[in-house]
């Protein structure tokens, strides 16, 4: 077969494709584009003039920041735009890489699992027309976000931010999205499942962000520019604009898409260069019951957003002995971490550090708890995920309930939800103790400041349960609501939004431990409105078509 052959018809796939993902790229689109334009005016407004900025600077100082953050550049004169470029170019480069990632494996992997391009391979398709359609989809959708990306930011007028550094920004982002689509489709080669293709794809961006790190904090660009990450960061965007990055994600993207594509064309449909590890003649007794199916297809997850998750919570709590230094002296990064303007006015140097570190915990334990929520969400949605690849009608065509299915991710989600935080709390506290001369925190009030927060966890599990069951076909909006709570408890509080926008986030409900009193009302009631979606939830799924939206 030829090359034009290997292709026929790419095209038409590629519209089908980009039909296909309208609703979910126009939310991506949306929210990735609004999230960059909204926080650079806001950033202007917390860090207006040169004072605020230079205590912003001095991150440099702190080699675990530098690790976490990447370096800053333009220290000795820093603007609004090089703190802008330094602090957000990489976090929302992964984002983008995140997105790239499932978007690739929905295209190539998963629909050979769920027995789609079988179907369409049948027509006077191409070979490679399947992969050649899914890079062409991460192309376009990568494309658009650089350039509304771009646009939105210089049509802010934020001070420092010129138009073709804004452009720039966009672009970098765009470039790190395409060359992590091009790994993922290397991974979905050598995966026999979705599932490893995911994994490795997640893996990969985790070394590649270690590598970074590693990179930063021995001050070694050739080490950080063996990360896609690192490559980008180099390009100091809003200070030097160095294009030399860019020329480099995009040469490397087409030699590994390349790689891709090659291995494509060899590989049987359906199978992996990595063979699947052969299963068990029969099943096992814990395969035989409807938790211990849904815990099997969960642990893998379960068990990595533990470990991660410990960590993390180690590596802020290093930051622990050095916070008080860094953020002491700048109301602007007081105000960050949630501190009022009146308190800063007032609190003595006696106090400060307390202060300072009792704010700083409760600024972290929620962003724990909105990570903690990613894999929690995850399992409470896995149900839906097995509708859709036709192998829930299996399971309840036999003697299982729905309400007993169900209630097995159900049931793993609740307790995943307290082994992550759990792990969460333990690697702060150990972390903060150790960095510090004296204990920090009691493990105690640790253990409770982070239980708290699970009544808020179990209302975004009621919350998916209820979506689930009553708007199969809407089950996308779960993570738009999660957006939601992720912005308001954060970047609009920064910004001063109205106060009933924070009530309709369960994360606005729970006492701030240990800055206010502990209460057990608020607990209990987001407890009650959990339950009562979740039983909504089992109440509608029980009713509905199993096939409804697939």
């Amino acid at each position: 077969m030829n090359i034009k052959e290997n292709f026929q018809n790419s095209l038409r796939l590629f519209r089908l494709y980009m039909r296909r993902d309208r609703r979910t790229t126009l939310i991506w689109l949306i929210g990735l584009v609004l999230f960059s334009i909204v926080l650079a005016p806001g950033m202007g407004e917390m860090f207006y003039d040169e004072a605020m900025l230079s205590q912003l600077a001095n991150i440099n100082d702190n080699p675990i920041m530098v690790a976490m953050m990447g370096p800053m550049y333009n220290v000795d004169s820093p603007t609004v735009g090089s703190m802008y470029g330094g602090l957000m170019l990489l976090w929302y480069a992964i984002t983008i890489a995140i997105m790239n990632i499932f978007l690739i494996v929905r295209h190539s992997r998963a629909d050979e699992e769920g027995g789609r391009s079988e179907v369409i391979r049948s027509l006077p398709v191409g070979r490679l027309a399947g992969i050649h359609a899914a890079m062409l989809s991460s192309l376009a959708l990568n494309t658009l976000l650089a350039l509304f990306t771009g646009l939105g930011l210089a049509a802010t007028g934020t001070a420092g931010m010129p138009f073709g550094a804004c452009m720039l920004y966009g672009a970098l982002a765009g470039a790190v999205g395409l060359a992590f689509a091009a790994i993922t489709a290397l991974f979905c080669q050598l995966s026999s499942s979705s599932g490893g293709a995911v994994g490795m794809s997640m893996a990969s961006l985790g070394v590649f962000y270690m590598i970074r790190a590693a990179g930063d904090a021995q001050d070694s660009d050739l080490i950080a520019c063996l990360s896609p990450l690192g490559l980008a960061h180099r390009s100091q965007v809003f200070v030097n604009n160095y294009l030399w990055p860019l020329f480099i994600l995009l040469p490397i993207s087409l030699v590994i898409s390349a790689v891709a594509y090659r291995l494509a064309a060899i590989r049987d449909l359906g199978q992996g260069f990595i063979a699947a590890k052969p299963g068990r003649s029969e099943a096992g007794a814990m395969l035989q019951s409807s938790t211990g199916l849904a815990l099997r297809l969960l642990r893998g997850g379960v068990i990595t957003w533990f470990i991660v998750m410990f960590i993390a919570g180690a590596s802020y709590g290093s930051v622990f002995g050095d916070i008080d230094e860094m953020v002491s002296n700048s109301p602007g990064y007081l105000q960050a971490i949630g501190i009022p303007a009146e308190l800063v006015a007032v609190m003595s140097d006696a106090d400060k550090g307390k202060i300072i570190a009792e704010y700083f915990s409760v600024f972290v334990t929620i962003m724990m708890t909105l990570l903690c929520m990613v894999p929690v969400l995850i399992a409470a949605k896995k149900v839906r995920s097995e509708e859709i690849a036709g192998r829930t009608e299996h399971i309840i065509a036999r003697a299982v309930s729905r309400g007993c299915y169900l209630a097995a991710y159900v049931a793993v989600a609740v307790v995943a939800s307290v082994l992550i935080q759990f792990a969460t709390a333990v690697g702060l506290y150990y972390s903060a103790n150790a960095v510090s001369e004296t204990p920090l925190f009691e493990f105690g009030d640790m253990m409770a400041a982070y239980f708290a927060y699970l009544p808020a966890v179990w209302v975004m599990i009621g919350v998916a349960v209820f979506v689930v069951g009553a708007c199969p076909k809407a089950t996308g909006a779960v993570w738009g609501y999660f957006g939601f709570v992720a912005f308001s408890s954060f970047i609009g509080r920064m910004l001063d939004l109205p106060e009933w926008l924070g009530v309709l986030s369960p994360l606005y409900h729970v006492p701030m431990l240990p800055l206010e009193e502990f209460s057990w009302p608020p607990l209990l009631t987001l407890t009650g409105v959990a339950a009562i979606l979740i039983a909504a939830g089992f109440v509608t799924y029980g009713r509905r078509d199993t096939l409804s939206g697939v």
